[in-house]
């Protein structure tokens, strides 16, 4: 027992240092734009120690542990999701914050191209969305597991397959990725546009304050009572989530409309296709760039354990009384349709943007290019509808993408890659790295989140082939949908490169992070105590011959408040000395116990 607190208390220190200096590096990183050898060595110790402390922590005995489990509660016979609820959890999940930034810079800097890639992004998304559903019924009829989108690599290669590991770590980073976007954009939001507007209408001092606070609080609040209590709040997650959507499609519809019609619908320019450009290069990266308005259907996968068996559908269940669609077929639709009707909006939106022809400066100066164009264009009640549906768009996003992370991240724990500890706790986890993750800059978590999804979903539509248990030169024409989407997805993920390299070579190094850490999964605990216990040692050893890192103290800007703090250089080898021997101590204690345990029984 002894043992156990000293090293847990070894962890906490680890952890706590790693995470404060890894934050102070980024910060400072950002701000001065610097980010050299000693920069990139600084940030792998803290993320060592970060790993290392981690594992540490999850060793404190289990009668001392604060319970903050997810609550347990016996699976429900009575499902309630049916097609309209899983429709309008699709459309909210693909109608996000993304693009009220995203898309009016990107139509009126590559016009065409933009426009295409929209198109192109629609079509992919489609025929993924296909594979998902004949995928889906494959495992229906075999009575096999279809639980989100790397299920079915799992299915099909096995829960101890390298790919169902990368597919399913990939999908955990993409969601997260996702979720701190959101929350980024929504402290920019609170911080910069939100305030002037309710001054506009007369909310000022403390009612101001409350308002804007409380907005964060809430939604971060709904966000975790959510992941806990998942189960218990299906019916009220998926009913808000309808309304939501509702209120949401209906407001960047009208607003939409009114912008064209400022513009008189004006499109000149936007066909011109620039003959000494390269323009079908130009439209594959912008697809993958884009594609972050797109991924948001494959959330729908994720309910079918809450999904009723038949459902009936809106208007063909009215006109024909009692009509009703089985799961396998419902589901498929509901996906298909929530990105045709997601798309269509997004490029309506788009065409209204380019039609009043903004200058890209302008719109590059703006934070929420959006809420600008409604202001300037359309005037302030516009903006503060153009608001609401800002909001609402971020509930519709933050909450399923920050659920759908969470749920990777304990599944990896259920099929015994993690310890059983961090899935009970993942949407803690969750939560910590979507809060780090959200001091980043904007267009690194886009890039992020597009490169780690098509990677994913990759190896996910791939496996409509590997699911039918044949080798590569026995394709037939069921095979050649997912073959073509599968490598689309890599194609379009690859094609990031030309945007941001550093992003392309932090996804490729996670892949290779992947793939050693999955080989130390496979030893077990023991094994991934000496895996980190190496890469200690390794990187103390590289220490000797790396100067510190010495930084300011950095000022952590947090809705307004600067708070300014700096992490000491020097504690990081001894840390990691200490943590080497804290590693190696616990796995040795470990395997004594076993060994004990055994010679009883």
């Amino acid at each position: 027992m002894l043992s156990k607190l000293l090293v847990t208390l070894i962890g906490l220190v680890c952890l706590v240092y790693g995470s404060a200096r890894t934050l102070q590096l980024s910060l400072f990183a950002l701000k001065q734009g610097t980010f050299g050898v000693v920069e990139a060595f600084s940030l792998f110790s803290g993320i060592v120690l970060i790993s290392s402390g981690a594992l540490l922590t999850l060793s404190i005995p289990t009668s001392l542990r604060v319970r903050f489990k997810r609550a347990r509660l016996k699976e429900k016979t009575n499902y309630v999701y049916g097609f309209g609820s899983t429709l309008a959890i699709g459309i909210g999940a693909t109608l996000g914050s993304p693009l009220f930034v995203l898309i009016p810079e990107n139509i009126v800097q590559y016009e065409f191209v933009s426009l295409g890639a929209l198109v192109l992004a629609t079509a992919l998304s489609v025929f993924m969305a296909k594979v998902y559903s004949d995928m889906y019924i494959t495992s229906k009829q075999e009575n096999l597991g279809a639980l989100g989108g790397p299920s079915f690599t799992k299915v099909a290669c096995g829960t101890r397959s390298m790919r169902y590991f990368v597919s399913r770590v990939s999908m955990w980073i993409a969601n997260t990725a996702l979720a701190a976007y959101s929350k980024l954009v929504l402290i920019i939001f609170e911080v910069e546009f939100f305030p002037p507007i309710l001054r506009y209408y007369g909310v000022n001092g403390i009612l101001e304050q409350s308002v804007v606070y409380g907005l964060a609080i809430l939604l971060i609040a709904w966000a975790v009572v959510s992941a806990l209590y998942e189960k218990r709040l299906l019916k009220a997650i998926g009913r808000l989530q309808i309304v939501s959507t509702a209120a949401l499609i209906l407001i960047l519809v009208y607003e939409s409309v009114l912008l064209g019609d400022k513009g008189d619908w004006n499109l000149s320019g936007l066909f011109n296709i620039h003959l000494q450009t390269n323009w079908i290069s130009s439209l594959v990266i912008d697809t993958g760039y884009l594609y972050i308005l797109f991924f948001g259907f494959q959330e729908i996968q994720a309910l079918e354990r809450d999904t009723l068996e038949n459902s009936s559908i809106p208007l063909i269940s009215w006109v024909k009384k009692g009509y009703k669609m089985e799961k396998t077929k419902y589901l498929g639709v509901s996906m298909i349709a929530s990105v045709v009707i997601a798309a269509i909006i997004n490029i309506l939106y788009a065409l209204a943007v380019y039609s009043v022809h903004p200058a890209l400066n302008a719109l590059e100066e703006a934070q929420i290019p959006a809420l600008y164009l409604a202001k300037t264009l359309l005037g302030v009640n516009h903006e503060l509808l153009m608001a609401i549906a800002f909001l609402l768009a971020t509930f519709t996003t933050f909450v399923p993408s920050y659920l759908a992370a969470s749920r990777h991240l304990a599944a990896l724990g259920e099929d015994g890659f993690l310890p059983q500890t961090i899935g009970s706790y993942s949407w803690l986890f969750t939560l910590i790295w979507i809060i780090l993750l959200a001091f980043g800059p904007q267009d690194f978590l886009v890039n992020i989140t597009d490169i780690m999804v098509l990677i994913s979903l990759g190896f996910i539509t791939l496996s409509g082939i590997w699911l039918r248990k044949h080798g590569f030169f026995m394709l037939d024409r069921r095979d050649l949908l997912p073959l073509f989407v599968g490598l689309s997805c890599f194609v379009a993920g690859g094609s990031v490169f030309f945007i941001d390299p550093k992003v392309t070579v932090f996804g490729a190094l996670t892949i290779i992070l992947m793939y050693f850490v999955y080989d130390a999964f496979e030893l077990g605990t023991f094994g991934v105590s000496l895996f980190l216990a190496f890469l200690n040692a390794l990187t103390l050893v590289s220490s000797f011959s790396i100067p510190k890192g010495v930084y300011p103290a950095t000022p952590l800007d947090i809705l307004g408040f600067n708070v300014y703090y700096s992490v000491p250089p020097h504690l990081t080898q001894p840390l990691l000395a200490l943590a080497i021997t804290a590693l190696l101590g616990n796995a040795f204690v470990d395997t004594a116990l076993l060994k004990t345990q055994h010679k009883k029984l």
